[in-house]
């Protein structure tokens, strides 16, 4: 009899985590089926544009939770100073996206949009240096528009993030270490547009 009342007792457990887990994937589903959806694009000189990917925005709330899917077919793989790297192929200057390598909320509101620029870091380096220095560091200043975000191009020395921020520091990049671009750099921002405008 006890034998009995303990397997059903455990089939109603395992009944019920399968129903909590079913109710996790459709919530899930439905969070990604309501994120707004904006096209990456990159932008040179020229305003000539290449689409790096999608930001997935989800609605809702002062705080809104991005994640973002990079076209990886849009970069080329370098093996650069002992670290694989993802690379705008350009015949003078390559430029390289840095993932952001340390704690990062992935969260902007209409005052904060820091998260997303670091998430938009990236180095240069020409085609025939063999490695890449985190002195060359660009980073894209981002601003609300009618139609998404836009960034504008920045220089700043990147080594400040080859050791880890102190515990509780979110933001290690100094704002006032930012620096108008040189003439050199072909990729001059990054704007996010909704999708389907």
């Amino acid at each position: 009899m006890g034998e009995s009342v303990s397997a059903i007792d455990d089939r109603g457990c395992r009944c019920r985590f399968a129903l909590i887990l079913l109710a996790a994937f459709v919530l899930a589903g439905e969070a990604k089926a309501g994120d707004s959806v904006y096209r990456i694009i990159a932008q040179d000189r020229q305003q000539e544009s290449i689409e790096l990917g999608e930001l997935h925005l989800a609605d809702g709330g002062s705080e809104q939770r991005y994640r973002i899917e990079w076209d990886e077919a849009k970069f080329d793989n370098h093996f650069l100073s002992m670290r694989p790297f993802k690379c705008l192929p350009h015949p003078v200057q390559l430029i390289c996206h840095l993932p952001y390598p340390y704690e990062i909320h992935r969260r902007i509101s209409d005052g904060d949009l820091i998260d997303l620029e670091y998430d938009m870091l990236f180095l240069h380096k020409t085609p025939q240096e063999y490695g890449i220095n985190a002195w060359n560091g660009l980073y894209f200043q981002f601003r609300r528009t009618d139609n998404g975000f836009a960034g504008e191009l920045r220089e700043t020395d990147l080594n400040v993030l080859q050791a880890p921020p102190e515990d509780g520091d979110l933001r290690p990049i100094d704002a006032e270490a930012l620096y108008e671009p040189s003439d050199k750099h072909w990729l001059r921002r990054i704007l996010i547009e909704k999708a389907g405008s």
